[in-house]
């Protein structure tokens, strides 16, 4: 039996495609894991160098480069999480319907933007 689905769709036209926030927020979702999947043998390491001494806990801790990774760490955390809620509740069998799947990914965007913001304000200052 031959399918009818497109083989090798031009960039455009897959953005075009991906361009609601359902599938935005599953998109960053995923880049969002690929980014704590990176940065945790780096915050393992900064973990282990602040701990040392409390010279080196100020070493790493006044540097803003530093601080700003773990930032990212701490975003890139909220914002998975958030979206992992919302996709288990999708797995449950809510937000089902086309409508109600926009609303939950526009939440879970505004309560995540949130917690971004709050984070930077508690690591950066």
């Amino acid at each position: 039996m031959k399918s009818n689905r497109p083989i090798d769709l031009p960039l455009s036209q897959v953005i075009s495609v991906n361009r609601s926030p359902i599938a935005i927020a599953s998109i960053l979702h995923r880049i969002s894991g690929i980014i704590l999947f990176l940065l945790i043998p780096v915050m393992l390491w900064l973990l282990q160098t602040s701990l040392a001494s409390p010279e080196s806990f100020l070493t790493v801790f006044d540097n803003v480069f530093l601080r700003f990774l773990a930032w990212i760490f701490v975003a890139a955390t909220a914002y998975h999480f958030v979206m992992g809620v919302k996709h288990l509740f999708a797995d449950n069998g809510q937000n089902e319907e086309l409508k109600s799947a926009r609303t939950a990914s526009f939440v879970s965007f505004v309560i995540a933007a949130i917690l971004i913001v709050a984070s930077f304000v508690w690591v950066m200052f």
